[in-house]
C-alpha cells in the first residue's frame, strides 16, 4: 500500500505541473510522438521503446464483438487449458513472446494487465464502457464484468481506470479461476513537457486439476455430466465447499512512467522553423521508470497424486505436502536524450540500469522423511529438508534508435542495444526496419522488410531454479536469434502476406521431463501467413492462414497449418414509425489446426513442455453468434463449440486437457460519451 499511495502522489504532483502550463487544446502535440485531437477520441499504445505512438481503435464496434477471451483476441489460434484465466500459449511461432525472465507467469499474461498492454486516451467527452459477459449455468458458471472509464482533465491531459473482474468455475473438475485486475492510467502531451503513467494491480486464484486421468473418459465414453470424469488431482467440490488439493495464486503489481522534457529555445516556434533545414533537430530529454513484482504460489496437498500418475519425476523436499513460493521483482531506471525532427525523424540514445530479485523459498513440514541431505544450487550450499534462497542481479546497457524518412515514400527505423555489465554483459540486440510507402499519403498500401539479429544469455530461471518437484542449476550458453520478416500490405484488396524466417542456435526448451534444455545445433522457423477479407452483398468473411516448418519437432512443436475465419450476414433495420435502427450480424468463427506433437503443461511451473505421447489436432472448433447494435449498446449471443460430440470427441489442444463442450454465452456493452 506505500507503493501506491507513493505512485498516486506522483500522478498528482504532475498533473498539477501539467495545469500551470496552461496548453490549449489545439497547441504542438507533445514529445513523445503527435496526437490527433480532431478525432473525439484518439487512442494508442507505446511501441516496446517507449518512443513511437501506435494508433489503436477503442473497442466500440460490432465485429468481433463475440470474441471476449483476451487469448483469442490476441492470437490466431491457442493451445489452452480449456478455462478461461488459465494458461494459454498461441499455436503461431511469430506471437509467442521471446522474454522469458519469469517462466511461472507468463502463460497467464494474456489475462494480465500490465504497462505494456496499456491502452492511452485522449477524448473530447467523458468515455465510458461497461460490458457483462455471462455463460454456461449452475457448476460450469463463467462471469465478468469490465468497466472502462477516461476523460480529459484539460485539453491534452487525459486519466482513467479499467477495471476487470472475472470469475469461472469450468466444465471439469477443479478448474475454477478467479482473475481480478485494475489499470490507472493518464497521460500529458504537451509541447514542452509530456509523460506517460499507469499502474496495474493484478490477483489470479487458479485451480490446478493436473489433467483428465484418462484421455478414453472423452473420446471413447460419454459422461452425463463432465464433471465426474477422473482427474489427476481431486479435492473436495461440493457446493458452496471448494477445496482443490492443488491451486496457484499470483499476486502481481507493477506500474511504469517516462517524463519528456523539451529543450527548445524561448520563443522559437516549429512554425517558424526554415522548411528547407532538413537537417533541424529539436532535443529533449526523458526519464522511463517501471517496476515489476510478482508472488507466485502454488499448492498441492498431495505430491503422491502427481508422482503415482507419472507427472512429476520427484518429490524433493516433502512427501506430504507442496508449498513452493517465488517472489520476483524488476526495477528499471532509463535516461535518454532524443533529437526529434519533423515526420517523425528522430535519433535517441538510452542508459539504463535494472535490478532484479528472485527469492525462492519451499517449507518442510516432515523433516525425518526427506530423503536428500544437501543439495548444491548456484555455487551455495543448501540444506534440506528446507530451502530459502534469495539472489540480486543486476544489468546496465545503452540503446540506440534512428528513424528516417525518405522522399515521403521509405522508412527506415534502426535499433540497437548492448550490455554493459551485469548478468547480461555482452548481450546484444541489434535490429533494422525498411517500410516502402506505395503512395505519398504513407497510408495503405506497403511493403516491410526487417531484420533482427540477437545474442543473449538464458533467463534466470531456466538456470537456477528450485521447488518440491524441480531443482535445476545449469550452466547454458548464450542464445543466438536471427529474424528475417516481409509484410506486404494491400488495402484495397483487403490482403496482407507475412514471411518470416527464424534461425536459432543454442534453443532452450522444457524437454520431456519439464526440465530445461539447450539445443546446440541450428533450429530453422519459417512461418507464412495471409490474410484476405472479402465482402460480397451483405456477407463478409475475414480470413486468415498460416503454415510453420520447423527443422526438429522434438525441440519446438508447431502445427503445419494454422486456420482462422470469421464468416457473418449484415443487416441494419430500419424503423419508421420511431426512426430506430438496429444493426445485426450472424454468423460462424471457425479455428483449426493440423495434428501435430502439442505440448504438455506441468502444473508446478505453470509452463508447457514437449511430449511424444500423443499427436493433438486435426479437429474444426466452430463458434455460431447473433450480435445486435443498438445505438450505443452492443448484445451477443453465441453457442461455443457447436460441434461438439458430431465428429470424434479429440477435442484436445494440450495432453489430457480436454477443451469445454458446446456452450451458450451472451453478453452486453454500453457505451457512454457524456
Amino acid at each position: 500500500m506505500k507503493l501506491v499511495r507513493a505512485v498516486i502522489s506522483i500522478v498528482i504532483f504532475t498533473q498539477v505541473a501539467a495545469f500551470a502550463q496552461d496548453v490549449s487544446l489545439y497547441d504542438e502535440p507533445g514529445i513523445i510522438g503527435s496526437v490527433d485531437t480532431s478525432t473525439v477520441i484518439y487512442s494508442w499504445t507505446l511501441d516496446r521503446c517507449y518512443i513511437d505512438l501506435e494508433r489503436v481503435e477503442v473497442d466500440t464496434n460490432l465485429e468481433t464483438f463475440q470474441v471476449r477471451n483476451p487469448a483469442l483476441q490476441n492470437y490466431t489460434t491457442v493451445s489452452t487449458l480449456g478455462n478461461y484465466s488459465l494458461p494459454t500459449i498461441s499455436n503461431l511461432f511469430t506471437e509467442r513472446e521471446r522474454d522469458q525472465e519469469f517462466i511461472l507467469v507468463n502463460t497467464y499474461y494474456p489475462f494480465m494487465k500490465h504497462f505494456w498492454n496499456t491502452t492511452y486516451i485522449n477524448t473530447r467527452k467523458p468515455f465510458t464502457n461497461l460490458t457483462y459477459l455471462s455463460g454456461g449455468s449452475g457448476l460450469n458458471k463463467e462471469e465478468l464484468l469490465d468497466a472502462f472509464h477516461s476523460q480529459n482533465i484539460s485539453g491534452i491531459l487525459n486519466a482513467g481506470f479499467h477495471l476487470t473482474t472475472s470469475r469461472a468455475l469450468g466444465q471439469y473438475r477443479f478448474q475454477k479461476t478467479k482473475n481480478n485486475s485494475f489499470k490507472l492510467f493518464s497521460s500529458y502531451s504537451g509541447s514542452t513537457y509530456s509523460y506517460h503513467f499507469n499502474i496495474n494491480i493484478n490477483k489470479i486464484i487458479a485451480d490446478e486439476n493436473g489433467g483428465i486421468y484418462d484421455d478414453a473418459s472423452i473420446t471413447d465414453t460419454v459422461y452425463a455430466y463432465t464433471k465426474d470424469i477422473p482427474t489427476l488431482f481431486g479435492g473436495v467440490d461440493n457446493p458452496p465447499t471448494h477445496n482443490p488439493d492443488a491451486y496457484r495464486e499470483i499476486r502481481n503489481i507493477n506500474t511504469f512512467m517516462i517524463h519528456e522534457l523539451a529543450l527548445r529555445s524561448a520563443g522559437l516556434q516549429s512554425d517558424s522553423i526554415d522548411k528547407r533545414r532538413f537537417s533541424f533537430f529539436n532535443p529533449a530529454l526523458a526519464y522511463i521508470f517501471y517496476l515489476d513484482r510478482t508472488i507466485n504460489l502454488f499448492n498441492d496437498k498431495d505430491p503422491s497424486a502427481g508422482y503415482q500418475g507419472g507427472l512429476y519425476r520427484d518429490i524433493l523436499i516433502n512427501e506430504n505436502t507442496t508449498m513452493d513460493s517465488l517472489y520476483y521483482w524488476k526495477l528499471y531506471n532509463g535516461l535518454r536524450i532524443k533529437f526529434q525532427g519533423r515526420q517523425q525523424n528522430r535519433y535517441f540514445i538510452d542508459y539504463a540500469y535494472d535490478l532484479m530479485h528472485y527469492s525462492m523459498v519451499i517449507p518442510s513440514m516432515n523433516p525425518e522423511a526427506d530423503t536428500l541431505l544437501r543439495h548444491w544450487f548456484i555455487s551455495q550450499e543448501i540444506k534440506l529438508p528446507s530451502i530459502n534462497y534469495n539472489n540480486n542481479i543486476y544489468n546496465s546497457h545503452i540503446s540506440s534508435g534512428f528513424s528516417r524518412i525518405f522522399a515521403n515514400r521509405i522508412e527506415m527505423d534502426l535499433f540497437g542495444r548492448y550490455y554493459l555489465s551485469g548478468y547480461r554483459k555482452g548481450d546484444l540486440h541489434l535490429s533494422g526496419n525498411l517500410k516502402f510507402f506505395l503512395s505519398r499519403s504513407r497510408t495503405g498500401n506497403h511493403l516491410n522488410i526487417g531484420a533482427v539479429n540477437e545474442i543473449k544469455t538464458p533467463d534466470f530461471l531456466y538456470t537456477h531454479y528450485a521447488s518440491n518437484n524441480f531443482i535445476w542449476t545449469n550452466n547454458f550458453k548464450r542464445t543466438v536469434l536471427n529474424h528475417l520478416s516481409i509484410i506486404l500490405s494491400i488495402s484495397s484488396k483487403k490482403f496482407e502476406f507475412k514471411g518470416d524466417y527464424y534461425l536459432l542456435r543454442d534453443f532452450i526448451f522444457l524437454n520431456r521431463d519439464a526440465l530445461p534444455e539447450q539445443y546446440h545445433n541450428n533450429l530453422s522457423v519459417l512461418v507464412i501467413s495471409l490474410a484476405r477479407r472479402f465482402d460480397f452483398w451483405k456477407v463478409t468473411t475475414d480470413n486468415i492462414l498460416a503454415f510453420q516448418k520447423v527443422s526438429n519437432g522434438s525441440v519446438l512443436g508447431l502445427p503445419e497449418m494454422v486456420a482462422n475465419s470469421s464468416t457473418y450476414l449484415t443487416h441494419l433495420f430500419n424503423f419508421r414509425t420511431t426512426g430506430g435502427k438496429l444493426l445485426t450480424m450472424i454468423g460462424f468463427d471457425l479455428k483449426y489446426n493440423t495434428k501435430y506433437y502439442a505440448d504438455a503443461y506441468m502444473p508446478p511451473l505453470a509452463s508447457f513442455y514437449r511430449q511424444n505421447e500423443k499427436k493433438l489436432g486435426n479437429y474444426p472448433y466452430f463458434d455460431v453468434f447473433l450480435n445486435i447494435q443498438l445505438k450505443r449498446l452492443r448484445f451477443f449471443l453465441k453457442l461455443d463449440h457447436v460441434n461438439s460430440g458430431w465428429i470424434d470427441r479429440n477435442y484436445f489442444t494440450v495432453l489430457h486437457y480436454p477443451m469445454n463442450e458446446r456452450s451458450l454465452k451472451f453478453g452486453l456493452s454500453w457505451t457512454f460519451y457524456d
